[in-house]
């Protein structure tokens, strides 16, 4: 049995299933959550479903990116000697200049290419937050990280491109046949096996269940459509976000010293509500169409970028106010 002592605090097995209950209300609501032009400009591959999905994705994601904010600019401001406002100006000025880059990006690369790019950044985001929920050092090296866990991303990576039909990969059926039985078998052979009948199964159980995945989804792409494919990829990237938002929600509650506000369930529930809220109304009211690049669907990838070099941003400016402090 697993060591009480040792188990993470982001209560994974709970997140888990909270995702997947989250996936399936929000697909299956009864109503949709944007109107038709806004999911056409979004995807021509986006099922009403898919959009409901998406769109749930993006508002909680706007709570979380407001939560890591907070905890972020808590503790520059919590700095108790003369390097705080430098911080804290240094940390505003980086989140501002990272939002012009990126809509420039956005701008110059187009909305698809730029929306794959972000996702690939937040698999490192995702594997740093996954080890700091169970209490592991994370490596400053983004090699040594990736290394760590490269069956889980080439596998995943190989789950993508049969869902976005890369290379036309599923009309090829050898090839879907012959690279997935390589990659179960670079899963068992290189400690895959050794760690499932050990007991430790999550890296290599996920990985074979994205190599069947990748089989399944790849060989019933030739009786399906593109928008089934790319519904079908959706609902992996809601499952990513969701268990990182909730990780990163039970990982604050259980750390706080105190019982702080802004880390209870009610008022997480209440801010994402909001949001939610907040998000329909904009998606449906043509007079808030100025609130669209911030809240609209379309733009959640653009706001996950942001967060994303925010969160790498903050470590460095923390770093060095210790590094002040010790010189001081």
């Amino acid at each position: 049995m697993p060591d009480p002592a040792h188990r993470s605090l982001a209560q994974p097995a709970v997140v888990l299933g909270l995702t997947f209950l989250l996936i399936g209300l929000t697909f299956a609501l009864p109503f949709g959550l944007v109107p038709q032009s806004e999911i056409e400009a979004t995807s021509e591959f986006f099922s009403p479903e898919i959009a409901n999905v998406y769109a749930c994705v993006a508002w909680a994601g706007w709570a979380h990116f407001l939560f890591a904010f907070r905890g972020q600019g808590k503790a520059l401001v919590a700095v108790t000697d003369n390097t705080r406002a430098a911080k804290i100006a240094a940390y505003i000025s980086s989140v501002a200049v990272a939002v012009l880059i990126l809509v420039g990006l956005r701008w110059a690369m187009g909305a698809s290419l730029f929306g794959a790019i972000v996702w690939l950044y937040f698999i490192d985001h995702f594997l740093k937050a996954e080890q700091t929920f169970e209490g592991k050092r994370v490596s400053a090296s983004l090699l040594t990280r990736w290394m760590e866990s490269y069956q889980i991303l080439l596998t995943f990576g190989w789950l993508s491109a049969v869902l976005l039909n890369v290379g036309h990969v599923s009309g090829q059926p050898w090839l879907l046949w012959t690279t997935s039985l390589l990659l179960g078998a670079m899963v068992l052979v290189f400690g895959g096996w050794r760690k499932l009948t050990e007991g430790d199964s999550r890296g290599p159980l996920l990985s074979l269940f994205f190599v069947a995945e990748a089989l399944v989804w790849g060989a019933f792409s030739r009786h399906s459509s593109q928008m089934f494919l790319t519904g079908v990829y959706v609902i992996h990237i809601a499952a990513g976000s969701y268990f990182h938002y909730l990780g990163a929600y039970f990982f604050a509650n259980a750390k706080a010293k105190l019982k702080e506000i802004a880390v209870m369930p009610l008022f997480v529930l209440l801010i994402n509500f909001t949001i939610i809220g907040l998000g329909y109304f904009v998606a449906h009211q043509d007079s808030l169409g100025w609130l669209s690049p911030i809240v609209g669907i379309q733009w959640f990838t653009l706001w996950v970028a942001v967060h994303l070099v925010s969160s790498d941003v903050f470590p460095l400016i923390r770093s060095r106010k210790l590094n002040a402090q010790r010189s001081a």
